[in-house]
């Protein structure tokens, strides 16, 4: 039970400390002479013995207590006259008393679930409260008050999901993935009504109960009910972060917590600043502090993560697993955009690239230059990765489809109002600059291949048939994953070899046994490029919480699909596959 200086101790005593200090034990003036002692003890006598838990609680009875009460304080303030016999019999009845009405107590309190209760439920138990705290038992009503309150606290908490009981750092650290994050959902949905009706109910409860008892009386009362219970429920996500914080796939359920807390954390400090309760608001503040740092601490790890990522390209040039990856990452970042602003605006940004421009001016918000870092670390990589492959002109192709999926992410996503236009503009010039460089290098040996001499046409046309076929076979598997861009890249290639064979073959086909029409060429080139996987719909996935998929099989996958069945540590098997 909490104090207004030792908060949180589980101690009634220090609640009747407060209730005597703050004069809640009356003394009474003696009893008037109108009222004879032997009514009210006759009234007590006469309802203790007919009282069962059916029986209505009477107003003469809480009277006749606070009576007898009076009678035994005059008695003992004058013992000269008094018989040692009277003085313990009359105590052993207002004990008597007053555990009849403690009993009275539960009963009530068992039918008062919040504030709107029925107005008599919560009148009797104050008329209660106030009689049992004005006769000297204080401390008995405030731990029946404490243990009842505190029980339908936990039970509406658990109705609403989450197992309190649960919340415990040894039993976190030991759940699998799936169904922390069943948990992280299921407090999520219950930080809301938790504090904006639960917690806040209590307080209106007890504020309601305790009215003619001092403020200080009421916020001692209320925070030895919820302290531990709040305390215990705050601590839920401050272990999630602990657990969270070398995972960069954990970084959204951190983000999430992180944006439910700054949305409550106005009415958390309404319920929780006077001081028996402060040590909640002091767990809140700490937890928001942690999640920062486990939110911070899961960028770094991300970029740590793709800089050290294995240069596992693809055998036919197309977008490599870490793009998609980051991509998807970096969209769904972005939609936590306010949340982020709070963790990055007081960082540091320290990316040791001196070719990396962290100007304000030109990339705007926090935000903005941390997705521009991670997006550039990206772009480094698969330049990296492109040089893996001993074809040159399939380290363009790679650099083509990586690069134009990139900036299809951003154009297409909430990242194009974080990214300057200028930053898009220079990636679609690299990603035309590589398409000409794969085309340039790709295809020159077949156009160069082409007969240019009568004399030596037959000779030429046979090493034309020969290159063209093995540059044919050697393109089968090469894919251009963008439409567009793959329609553009046919017709760049179609019209450096398709005309120039035209000619040659209207001039020379009836001197020369010729194996290929002009239609033929032009067909196959047309074929070229076929992506065996329509990217555009895997692009569609939901991004939801509830769904698990394999990375290794659905490369397109979402994140917030990727990460649903993760659990090790700092990076788990299936972000492996994607990120080496």
């Amino acid at each position: 039970m909490s104090t207004a200086t030792d908060t949180g101790t589980g101690k009634t005593k220090s609640v009747a400390d407060l209730l005597s200090s703050a004069s809640i034990r009356i003394n009474p003036d003696p009893p008037s002479p109108s009222t004879p002692i032997a009514d009210s003890i006759s009234t007590i006598h006469t309802f203790m013995s007919k009282w069962d838990q059916h029986t209505s609680l009477s107003s003469g009875f809480l009277s006749a207590a606070t009576h007898l009460h009076s009678y035994l304080f005059h008695l003992f303030a004058s013992s000269a006259n008094s018989s040692h016999r009277e003085l313990i019999h009359t105590n052993s009845l207002l004990q008597s008393a007053m555990g009849l009405l403690n009993q009275e107590l539960k009963h009530h309190l068992l039918a008062i679930s919040d504030i709107h209760s029925p107005a008599d439920q919560i009148s009797t138990v104050r008329a209660i409260v106030e009689t049992m705290l004005s006769t000297g038992y204080g401390e008995e009503c405030i731990t029946t008050y404490q243990s009842m309150r505190r029980s339908a606290v936990t039970s509406q908490l658990n109705q609403l999901g989450f197992d309190i009981s649960v919340n415990w750092p040894r039993k976190i650290f030991k759940v699998n993935w799936d169904t922390l994050d069943y948990q992280t959902k299921s407090w999520l949905d219950a930080a809301s009504i938790a504090v904006c009706r639960v917690f806040y109910s209590e307080r209106q409860i007890s504020d309601s109960i305790f009215g003619a008892s001092p403020e200080p009386i009421r916020d001692s009362v209320f925070a030895s009910v919820v302290n531990d219970i709040a305390v215990t429920f705050f601590s839920f996500p401050e272990t999630i972060s602990m657990r969270s914080k070398h995972l960069p796939e954990r970084l959204f359920s951190l983000l999430d917590m992180h944006e439910k807390i700054t949305i409550l954390m106005p009415d958390i400090e309404l319920l929780f600043g006077c001081e028996p309760a402060s040590m909640v608001l002091s767990k809140v503040t700490s937890l928001l502090t942690n999640l920062t740092d486990a939110a911070r601490m899961s960028l770094y790890e991300l970029e740590k993560a793709i800089r050290k990522a294995k240069p596992n390209t693809p055998p036919g040039g197309g977008i490599v697993s870490l793009t998609r990856y980051v991509m998807n990452y970096l969209v769904c970042l972005f939609d936590y955009e306010a949340s982020l602003y709070m963790i990055l605006s007081s960082m540091p940004e320290e990316t040791n690239e001196g070719s990396f421009d962290i100007s304000d001016d030109w990339y705007g918000s926090p935000v903005s230059v941390r997705i521009t870092l991670l997006l550039f670390v990206l772009l480094e990589k698969l330049e990296s990765m492109a040089e893996s492959y001993r074809d040159v002109a399939l380290s363009y192709l790679f650099l083509v489809n990586n690069l134009q999926y990139v900036v299809n992410k951003v154009k297409n996503s909430g990242l194009k109002e974080g990214l300057s236009e200028d930053w898009v503009a220079v990636q679609e010039t690299k990603v035309r600059r590589y398409m000409e460089g794969h085309v340039r290098s790709g295809w020159a040996l077949v156009s160069a291949a082409l007969p240019v001499k009568e004399e030596e046409h037959v000779k030429r046309v046979r090493e034309f048939e020969m290159v063209f076929q093995k540059v044919m076979k050697e393109r089968e598997g090469w894919v251009i994953v963008d439409e567009r861009m793959r329609e553009e890249v046919r017709q760049l290639v179609e019209g450096m070899v398709a005309p120039a064979y035209q000619g040659w073959y209207q001039v020379y086909r009836r001197n020369t046994e010729v194996r290929f029409t002009p239609e033929f060429i032009r067909s196959r080139i047309l074929r070229l490029y076929d992506d065996p996987v329509d990217g555009a719909q895997k692009d569609q996935l939901l991004l939801q919480y509830n769904v698990t998929e394999d990375v290794a099989q659905q490369g397109e996958v979402s994140l917030r699909i990727q990460i649903q069945d993760l659990d090790q540590s700092p990076i788990t098997e299936e972000v492996s596959e994607v990120l080496n």
